[in-house]
């Protein structure tokens, strides 16, 4: 009896590991199939469907970038995709020997041509009625091909990013290179901002197989044309874009820069002229990098725009808006005097002025004129930390323009909460403070245009197949009084014709403007032998045109006044010539 007991308790034991096995694996039968009917039912009911359609893409052509009277920047050249339908080659072998004779490169080793010959003589075995053989086949290979009269293989015309004028607005362009999945994208500039619109739409070819995967010959075909990418009208004058590029390159040069940049602004409509900066690269090899000067290569291997996405302390530009805001808030007139009596002292840190000279009773137009920081920290001290980043911000500065070239910076204002009194002082001098080229000469454009902050343009419209889109000129908003605007105008005039610009003034014409020369921070140190030397402004009589010039680390000498108004004063005598602007009254030169 005791024997009966064991033996029915080791049955059902074995009964119920069974059961326990056999609900185990149907559990893992449920899961995966709850897996591959819910969870991943896309992605099997995609792959089933591929089964039966093969899918050929056509690329559209990319839209073309144009100047504004027209001319292209960034266009595409035409080359052809060779295409097949296997089932009409008679000789795969032979025609894979033909096809790799011809397409073989000078330049390539001889193991390149078997392997060549091996990938064409496997796409034509393919079980397909069409297929893509080679990309990019030049005119001189179509036709070599053509004369082989081989049945079977075609051409489709096939756009190849071409750019005519090599360097020319490179860094407003940006290039095409492609994304993680191969396919074309547009990188940096306008090509990257606007890929959207530039790109268009791909067409492709749907052709039904049966289960063996080959193609039925009255099964479904579907062939969905491109459509071609949008051109893009630029607000770039073409002429004034090659003679900032061409002064741009000999400054750097000359004195010995790392790099430069000059923004050329309609400052009344906010339009962008010309965009330059050196060193540049062509577009169309842009892995390619320039050795000019060797220690700017990574700037060119990244391809970026300076004028928009690199920050630096302005320095004494800066004054022109610290001043401008004073005299908008009704806290000084151009009269008004302060003492510079020697360096002050803020939080425990000691101010002075730039060449460590002192000049007592000084006026407003004076403090302009000497780019003076004591009194450029005693007016942004008169206005106080909360108004002062008001009108900061309300020029644009601490944000993106908005201009539509991709990589733009904001640039940087501290929450004026966190200011100290010596972060109060510093910064009304342009110190502590961080704005992109872009950003200060359209916050300089306000006092030139009578008082708006305008949206920088770059696009004036979008062509698209037939149909014109314009971008409208766009008035952001009002940051100084018409009457304000005015006296800015004739302080920056005066601060030309009685500071260190003066030495290179233009004969017969009044020009406003400011120059900064900012040391660069240095392991937590400003550096008085590494400066960004700026100078930023406009014809006074004119107002056609406004411009910034900023070279990074000048060797030949530090100082703004020295290199980047010189650099200002060649370009502006050319442009005024371009633009047919008379002399107003004589200055001294």
């Amino acid at each position: 009896m005791q024997k009966t007991h064991k033996q029915s308790s080791g049955a059902h034991a074995r009964i119920n590991f069974f059961i326990a096995c056999t609900l185990f694996v149907m559990g893992i039968f449920l899961f995966k199939l709850f897996t591959i009917q819910v969870l991943q039912h896309e992605k099997y009911a995609a792959m089933a469907q591929s089964q039966y359609w093969s899918l050929q893409q056509i690329p559209a052509k990319r839209g073309q970038i144009l100047t504004k009277d027209g001319f292209a920047l960034a266009s595409n050249s035409i080359a052809f995709l060779l295409f097949a339908q296997p089932k009409l080659i008679n000789d795969s072998a032979q025609t894979a020997n033909d096809l790799a004779a011809i397409l073989m490169k000078k330049d390539q080793a001889d193991g390149d041509f078997a392997a060549l010959e091996k990938e064409l003589h496997e796409k034509l075995l393919l079980d397909l009625s069409w297929v893509a053989l080679v990309h990019g086949v030049t005119e001189e290979e179509r036709k070599e091909i053509e004369q082989k009269n081989i049945a079977g293989l075609g051409f489709d015309e096939e756009p190849i990013r071409y750019y005519p004028e090599k360097t020319l607005a490179a860094h407003v362009l940006g290039f095409v290179g492609k994304d993680d999945d191969g396919n074309e994208r547009g990188y940096f500039g306008i090509e990257g901002g606007y890929d959207g619109d530039l790109r268009g739409r791909p067409g492709r070819i749907l052709e039904e197989r049966d289960a063996a995967g080959a193609p039925i010959l009255v099964g479904g075909y579907r062939r969905v044309n491109s459509i071609d990418g949008r051109d893009i009208e630029l607000t770039i004058d073409r002429p004034v874009q090659y003679i900032i590029e061409k002064y741009l390159k000999a400054g750097v040069l000359s004195y010995g820069a790392v790099s430069g940049s000059v923004i050329v602004m309609n400052p009344v409509t906010g339009d962008v002229l010309a965009m330059a900066n050196y060193p540049t690269y062509d577009p169309g090899k842009y892995t390619e990098v320039s050795a000019d000067t060797k220690e700017a290569s990574s700037a060119v291997i990244e391809k970026r725009n300076l004028s928009i996405s690199e920050t630096y302390e302005p320095g004494s530009v800066m004054k022109a808006l610290t001043i401008a805001s004073a005299v908008d808030a009704g806290k000084v007139t151009p009269a008004t005097t302060f003492t510079d009596a020697g360096p002050v002292v803020y939080s425990d840190y000691t101010i002075d002025n730039w060449d460590g000279k002192h000049y007592g009773m000084q006026n407003i137009v004076q403090l302009l004129q000497k780019s003076n920081n004591i009194g450029a920290a005693w007016v942004g001290h008169l206005l106080g930390a909360n108004t002062l980043s008001k009108y900061f911000k309300n020029f644009g500065l601490g944000a993106v323009t908005n201009v539509g070239l991709e990589g733009e910076d904001t640039g940087t204002i501290r929450n004026y909460e966190d200011w100290t009194d010596i972060d109060l002082a510093t910064i009304s001098f342009g110190q502590g403070i961080s704005a992109t080229p872009l950003q200060m000469l359209n916050a300089v454009n306000v006092i030139a245009n009578g008082g708006f902050l305008m949206q920088p343009r770059i696009v004036a419209r979008v062509h698209d197949n037939g149909d014109v889109i314009d971008i409208p000129e766009k008035e952001l908003r009002r940051v100084l009084s018409k009457e304000t605007a005015d006296t800015m105008v004739d302080l920056l005039t005066k601060a030309v014709e009685g500071g260190e610009s003066k030495f290179f003034n233009i004969r017969n014409y009044r020009i406003a403007g400011k120059t900064g020369t900012a040391q660069i921070p240095v392991e937590g140190k400003y550096d008085p032998t590494k400066t960004n030397a700026t100078f930023v402004g406009f014809l006074a009589a004119s107002k056609k045109f406004s411009m910034i010039v900023r070279l990074d680390r000048p060797s030949a000498s530090p100082y703004a006044s020295e290199t980047a108004v010189p650099l200002w004063m060649q370009i502006t005598k050319e442009l005024a010539g371009y633009y047919g602007i008379p002399p107003d009254i004589a200055v001294s030169n």
